[in-house]
């Protein structure tokens, strides 16, 4: 897939991540665990992010807490309106790779992070596990186990016993 219809996306995503995952971090310092859900519709209309001080994800559903940062939002909306060529509404090939591009999109973010935003609450950076997945729809166990396994280090997926 052609990843430069990701530009505007790409580029909201480095300019508000950092602060963003800082916030959360920030709001239980020196927890063990955090994990930090990238959740999206079936259509990937947007992303909210959703979070937990714990090391278990299977029930990320059941999270109760969740902002919806308007960098996750608009910019990826304007790139699934201009995907006309996909239908994001049923099971496919060019379905998958659209969520592989964005998985791509947030993990080069993600590694980006500097250290800081972990340790400036007390974390180091594998205490930390990231992944990406659907709230509901066609993707939601494939896109969390890939982006679990492109979002973290091999240190981050020992701790956390993936």
């Amino acid at each position: 897939m052609d990843i430069s219809r990701f530009e505007k996306f790409d580029a909201a995503v480095a300019e508000n991540l950092s602060e963003t995952i800082e916030k959360i971090l920030g709001l239980k310092r020196k927890k063990k665990y955090c994990a930090v859900g990238f959740i999206t519709t079936d259509d990937f209309y947007g992303f909210y992010l959703s979070w937990k001080y714990t090391y278990k994800i299977d029930e990320f559903y059941d999270w109760k807490k969740g902002i919806h940062p308007d960098f996750l939002y608009q910019p990826l909306v304007d790139v699934v309106d201009a995907s006309k060529d996909i239908n994001l509404l049923e099971r496919s090939d060019e379905k998958w790779e659209f969520a592989k591009a964005v998985l791509a999109v947030l993990e080069k973010n993600i590694k980006a992070l500097p250290d800081e935003v972990f340790t400036n609450s007390g974390y180091n950076r594998e205490d930390v596990l990231f992944f990406a997945t659907m709230g509901d729809g066609d993707y939601i166990e494939e896109m969390l186990n890939e982006s679990v396994k492109m979002f973290n280090s091999a240190d981050t997926l020992k701790k956390y016993k993936l």
